[in-house]
């Protein structure tokens, strides 16, 4: 028997203005563009299944819920080096929060032109997460 599922198909990013944004998530992520209609803009991350699309909306909407503690984010981007990570998108322009640790995760937020955080995340070791993600970790 089959998997029922296999992975995430796609990550949907609500944007006011899809010119602007694609342009910066081109240019932040490096992101491939799949398709492009008047409503949306649909790109993947080289060699990856996972896309994402920005979807055309007339104003912000909410891309994280609050769990009374933290706001938190409806999805992340794995980084494998979170100090390049975040040198890269600082040389590129990015408006970043600082780097924070918690738990095992070292991660920072990079806001998109519309303001929606972007969380950039590292496991470490000490965390449940670390082993199945290292898994996947590009080898130099």
């Amino acid at each position: 028997m089959g998997k029922i599922i296999s992975f995430v198909s796609s990550i949907f990013i609500p944007v006011t203005d899809i010119a602007r944004s694609e342009e910066w998530y081109v240019r932040m992520f490096d992101l491939e563009k799949v398709e492009q209609t008047d409503y949306r803009v649909a790109f993947a991350f080289p060699n990856a299944q996972t896309l994402v699309l920005l979807w055309k909306v007339d104003k912000p909407q909410p891309i994280q819920f609050d769990t009374g503690k933290h706001q938190m984010p409806y999805f992340n981007f794995t980084s494998y080096d979170i100090n390049h990570s975040y040198r890269e998108l600082k040389a590129k322009g990015a408006k970043l929060s600082e780097i924070y640790k918690e738990d095992g995760h070292t991660f920072f937020k990079a806001f998109d032109p519309d303001g929606n955080p972007v969380d950039i995340v590292e496991e470490t070791g000490q965390t449940p997460y670390f082993a199945h993600k290292n898994h996947f970790r590009e080898q130099p």
